[in-house]
């Protein structure tokens, strides 16, 4: 009898453990039989050591009881199952039904989130490095040969010039080129967002899909795929065109682990395996084509694998393949080694490696408040929105970073200690993805980027949804508390979602709550001062511009913007002395594409201060690199005149008006000097011109009063013709 107890003690706990790791077991089970068993009203596995589980284990437990039953026990048995089995065999057709529509209709409601991003549908602004990416990049516009435009960057750069990010993403710069050959030849950003907002709902559908596949309750997969449809940083990868990467390489690594089947030791054909290799890899290239971190799916499908039945067999191809192809695209792109500017990774710059070291991990931690908590979001995290640790591990923003580590620490611990599966895959796929950007291996371009969490977002919902699923398996009242939290949290998501959509609605919505959230950010503050100069709030720009330039004062073009408006608020001497310190080394921001303007409106400012010999040498330093400134061949024709110059005056304001025809300032310039060389019908006949073009300017009113007395007395009047300036910040 002891012996028999024993082995009823030691049969129980054998078949408890083997009904935890039932999900590895059955993961590769069909579709229908995953709809069935998720919505069967007879309990589920427990993740509890404690509690029996299946009926297995209770025919175990009884079969020990009866070794010295009759045969005719077992015969009763037999019947009674038979008669069980028919009793519930049409319910369970039923249910079956019922399973499948209600996974359509859980599918419908995650589709119907994601479309909280439809308002940018209607958003016509060109938002920051897009110029540069989508619009200004002859890649994008499809005007590049496409062997050509597979050797140029993200940007459109030379791959092997000392001047690029290291960014191979042709799969999506062709993607932009696809939408402008559509649209015939005119690339707007609607229909762009467009391809945005449908692929986000796609990956939204296909991250369901994939929840379903793993074992997850219909529930819960509704869930944990509605929160990553609503989640607030995604509003980068749908609004912000650069974010489309990141979105293309997530369809392409939802594709890889969908078509990867989670128990791959029962698909025994060696064509098979070598089918299934091929396609992982062709998934893998393109989403690595699409952003550099797609190549790391190989990594997660291997991790797929360690957690089966034949780790080693399964993984070593993949970790091969993936070796290969991250060898050959360092190969073609020349290593990751890219230079960026202090105000983007000013980490890097730092001397000190336990700063460096300890201000990485503080931005780990800060990537994990915007996947769990996304209340203050920014377009931009660099110098100096989040200040680096200089006093290491005494700062008390250590707290977030071991907060960081204990909770993947404690999902793993368990994962593991449940045997969860899905959970280990889910952590695995935030972890993968996110090493790109975690700056351990190669310097990334950006401090911190909202979009760069979005396939790491996938792995999230893995794991919500697990162990969503696994406490549905224990008592049902905690499990229906649960989630009661996950759908407050969801609302909460979609509110913070719709309010940050709406914020991408124009320049201002966006950069002036993100520089009340980060104050301390220069680019924020710059792009902010920005807008409120376009507008012609020039005061509050101003303290914008000089709240930018406190926290960095290296940004030449922060200086320039100041310049800018003291130029047009009459404060020349002021201009002047931003313009110099400029000249004396603090130019960053200024390149080929446009140090042009910056010698063109220095000569502006020296004219306006008649410094007219100084004020002709910068402007024709400018106007050789672009001469398309109309305000700065007008002040250049004026200078010329106040030197006595006329005929080069003269040829000045002939090259304005051939940019701009209908400029009044230009025509009246050129008007008056024709007349002072002695052509006074054609200049008389511009003068007047000018003056029914722009009557409110004083200049061209006095000028036409005198050419009427000119034409009336025939002698000249004692007034003199005027000049007129203006200045265009457009250029």
């Amino acid at each position: 009898v002891g012996h028999a107890k024993r082995s009823s003690s030691s049969s129980s706990t054998l078949l408890r453990s083997l009904s935890c790791w039932q999900p590895l077991e059955s993961a590769a089970t069909a579709p229908g039989s995953e709809v069935a068993s998720s919505d069967s009203r007879s309990p589920g596995p427990s993740c509890s050591n404690g509690e029996k589980s299946f009926p297995a284990a209770r025919l175990a437990s009884s079969g020990c009881r009866a070794a010295g039953d009759a045969a005719s026990d077992k015969t009763f048995e037999a019947a009674g199952s038979a008669r069980a089995v028919s009793e519930e065999a049409a319910p369970a057709h039923s249910r079956l039904r019922l399973g499948r529509c209600g996974g359509l209709a859980a599918a419908a409601g995650v589709f119907l989130l994601s479309l909280v991003f439809t308002p940018c549908l209607s958003y016509s602004e060109w938002y920051i490095d897009e110029l540069f990416a989508a619009v200004r990049n002859a890649d994008a516009r499809g005007e590049t040969p496409l062997l050509e435009l597979l050797q140029n960057d993200f940007w459109g750069n030379k791959l092997w010039n000392n001047w690029t990010h290291k960014s191979y993403r042709p799969l999506v710069v062709l993607s932009y080129a696809c939408q402008y050959w559509f649209n015939q030849g005119e690339i707007k950003p609607q229909p762009l967002r467009a391809f945005n907002v449908a692929l986000h709902s796609t990956n939204a559908l296909l991250l369901f899909w994939w929840l379903r596949r793993l074992k997850a309750s219909r529930r819960w997969a509704f869930l944990a795929a509605g929160l990553f449809a609503v989640h607030p940083v995604h509003t980068e990868n749908v609004i912000y065109l650069v974010g489309r990467a990141d979105a293309m390489a997530t369809f392409c690594w939802l594709l890889a682990l969908l078509s990867w089947p989670l128990d791959s030791s029962r698909n025994r054909g060696c064509i098979s395996r070598v089918l299934r290799l091929c396609l992982a890899a062709l998934l893998a290239v393109i989403a690595g084509l699409c952003k550099e971190s797609g190549f790391c799916v190989l990594l997660q499908l291997a991790v797929s694998e360690l957690l089966g039945f034949k780790p080693l067999r399964g993984a070593l191809p993949l970790l091969s393949i993936f070796g290969l192809v991250f060898g050959a695209r360092n190969w073609f792109t020349e290593g990751t080694a890219a230079g960026f500017s202090f105000v983007d990774t000013p980490v890097q710059y730092h001397e000190d490696i336990m700063v460096r070291f300890f201000t990485y991990l503080y931005f780990h931690s800060k990537y994990a408040q915007l996947m769990v908590f996304p209340w203050t979001l920014s377009w931009d995290y660099s110098h100096d929105a989040l200040p680096v640790l200089a006093a290491t591990w005494r700062d008390v923003r250590v707290l977030g970073i071991l907060m960081t580590y204990l909770g993947v620490t404690a999902v793993a611990s368990w994962g593991f200690s449940r045997r969860k599966r899905s959970v280990l895959l889910g952590l695995s796929n935030v972890l993968i993805p996110f090493v790109p950007a975690s700056n351990a291996f190669f310097i990334v371009g950006t401090t911190i980027g909202e979009r760069l969490l979005y396939p790491c977002n996938v792995g999230a919902a893995v794991v919500l949804a697990s162990i969503g699923t696994c406490s549905a398996a224990g008592r049902k009242g905690g499990s229906s508390r649960l989630f009661a939290c996950g759908l407050l949290l969801l609302g909460v998501f979609t509110y913070r979602c719709s309010l940050r959509v709406y914020q991408w609605s124009d320049r201002e919505q966006l950069f002036g709550p993100d520089a009340v959230s980060y104050p301390q950010s220069t680019k924020t503050r710059h792009q902010y001062g920005t807008v409120l100069h376009k507008v012609g709030r020039f005061a509050e720009a101003l303290i914008e511009f000089e709240a930018s330039s406190e926290i960095f004062g290296g940004n030449g073009l922060t200086d320039y913007c100041m310049a800018q408006i003291l130029l047009e608020t009459g404060r020349a001497d002021e201009a002047r002395q931003k313009f110099e310190k400029i000249f004396k080394g603090h130019g960053l921001g200024f390149g080929a594409f446009n140090i042009y303007a910056l010698y063109v409106d220095y000569g502006f400012t020296l004219m306006m201060l008649q410094r007219f010999e100084e004020a002709v040498h910068q402007l024709q330093l400018g106007l050789a690199r672009n001469e398309d400134v109309p305000h700065g061949l007008n002040a250049l024709g004026y200078s010329l005149i106040s030197l006595r110059r006329p005929e080069e005056a003269q040829t000045a304001f002939e090259r304005g008006l051939h940019y701009e025809p209908d400029n009044p300032y230009l025509r009246n310039n050129l008007g008056v000097t024709l007349m002072l060389a002695g052509n006074l019908d054609v200049g008389a006949e511009m003068v007047v011109r000018a003056a029914q073009m722009e009557p409110r300017v004083p200049a061209f009113t006095h000028n036409a009063i005198l050419i009427r007395k000119l034409a009336d007395t025939g002698s000249w009047p004692e007034e003199q013709l005027v000049l007129e300036l203006f200045f265009n910040r457009a250029n």
